[in-house]
């Protein structure tokens, strides 16, 4: 364990400090994941307008992928009509474990 996250009496305790700590955090996060996306399609807008596939200004550097086209397959129509060749062709790999966070209001 590490001193933001303790056990004792084989209950889970964390401080109420490190809980609010991490609530801002996360509405920090978003705030600022809100304003990349907006700076990430002004800019490609602005790029876009003027023909410029990359931009650099004091370190940033911006560059605009073409769209393209993106072939998958529909794993579950495959599944239905036609087992046998999804079964064939699949493959399972393992995955980490991993913890979810929400807070409610």
């Amino acid at each position: 364990m590490n001193e933001l996250v303790k056990i004792e009496n084989n209950q889970i305790l964390i401080p109420n400090e490190v809980i609010e700590n991490l609530k801002e955090f996360q509405k920090a996060k978003a705030k600022m994941d809100i304003m990349e996306k907006e700076l990430k399609e002004g800019l490609k807008s602005a790029m876009e307008k003027v023909g410029l596939k990359k931009f650099i200004v004091n370190g940033l550097c911006a560059s605009i992928k073409d769209a393209t086209t993106r072939t998958t397959v529909d794993s579950k129509r495959l599944r239905e009509e036609c087992p046998d060749i999804f079964e064939a062709y699949s493959k399972t790999t393992p995955v980490s474990s991993s913890i979810t966070l929400t807070f409610e209001e």
